[in-house]
């Protein structure tokens, strides 16, 4: 019990209907911090969240909301006057039941195709969820055609910047040679999109409400000992389609094999296919997304826009190019995955 938390812990538990016995430091950054506790029923996780008051509250709300629709995640204990949270010196606390599992493995077929019905279950049971203030912290659905825009032309100006400048370095020849690349995979993806029904979609979703988890991957999941993926870390939840999601675990899981492979992506998304059908058009929005050059905007901002002064030119050099040949695999396979939809999507 003699931690330096120690007496913090125990005035968050005061106001809890359980008798503190040991606690565990599992994770500290400063403003986040993660502890297990023993207690008289049994372990709980205590979690300091860094968020506004109305943000932990639609949190809570959320996930009581996935758990009556059948979605596996951590119940939050309630406290002795039935809150989802408590506040001690100014900050917030949640505390959870203890799961305990093993993390899937993207490289295990089945663990994969549990992880995309998984997901698909969760953005699903999700649909149909109100804020309990009235408004949701986290509103990302109308975004996507002005951030895409606004990265075209920053690519755009970048792309003019280097090229005045008599002076370039290693990566920005890397960056010259291919952003005219980079510009066309843009300009794909706001052309598919325009002739999609996003907009459409867009206002559906609106009415009905669908939840994005933002990083549903192996990380912020967990096999328990009957089977059941859990699925933790509910901080980012936004109102959004489900295809910020999808997007990122088929980045994730092609992107740590080295190369995009169609045959992975249809067997990923026949899995997610079974639980949450999309149309056709819906498909399109998707393509549309993962089209864009996400690695290869997110290499050359960070380098021209908030370069890590631990890094050499040299270091960055390498990550773009490795990168640039993840996206250039990309842009093959996604383009033949859209020529087979009908494979994903048949009856």
């Amino acid at each position: 019990m003699k931690t330096k938390f120690s007496k913090v812990i125990k005035r968050v538990i005061a106001h809890y209907p359980v008798n503190l016995e040991k606690i565990k430091l599992i994770t500290y950054k400063e403003k986040k911090a993660v502890w297990s506790i023993q207690t008289d029923i049994g372990e709980l996780i205590i979690k300091k969240v860094p968020f506004k008051e109305k943000t932990i509250q639609f949190m809570i709300h959320a996930i009581d909301h996935l758990r009556r629709n059948k979605i596996h995640t951590p119940a939050v204990i309630k406290t002795t006057d039935g809150q989802g949270y408590t506040k001690v010196n100014n900050e917030y606390y949640v505390v959870f039941e203890a799961v305990h599992g093993r993390t899937p493995n993207y490289d295990v077929k089945k663990e994969l195709m549990m992880i995309l019905k998984g997901m698909a279950s969760f953005h699903k049971a999700s649909k149909g969820i109100e804020a309990p203030t009235g408004s949701f912290p986290s509103f990302l659905l109308t975004e996507w055609q002005n951030d895409t825009r606004k990265k075209y032309a920053h690519l755009v100006k970048l792309k003019k910047n280097r090229l005045e400048d008599p002076h370039h370095n290693e990566f920005d020849r890397i960056f010259l040679e291919n952003v005219d690349f980079a510009l066309e995979q843009c300009e794909f993806a706001i052309k598919l999109m325009a002739n999609s029904n996003y907009k459409e979609w867009v206002e559906e979703t609106e009415k009905i409400k669908t939840l994005c988890h933002q990083d549903y991957s192996a990380a912020n999941l967990a096999i328990d000992k009957d089977g059941n993926l859990y699925v933790y870390d509910m901080d980012s939840l936004t109102v959004d389609l489900p295809i910020r999601d999808i997007r990122k675990i088929l980045n994730k899981v092609n992107k740590k094999q080295g190369a995009w492979d169609v045959n992975l992506m249809l067997k990923m998304m026949r899995a997610y296919q079974k639980i949450n059908p999309l149309t056709k058009d819906q498909y399109q929005v998707l393509v549309a997304e993962i089209m864009f050059p996400h690695l290869f905007y997110g290499q050359v901002t960070k380098f021209y826009n908030n370069r890590r002064t631990n890094w050499s030119v040299r270091k960055h050099t390498l990550r773009l190019k490795n990168l640039l040949l993840t996206e250039k695999r990309k842009d093959r396979a996604v383009k033949e995955f859209l020529a087979r939809l009908d494979e994903v999507i048949k009856k």
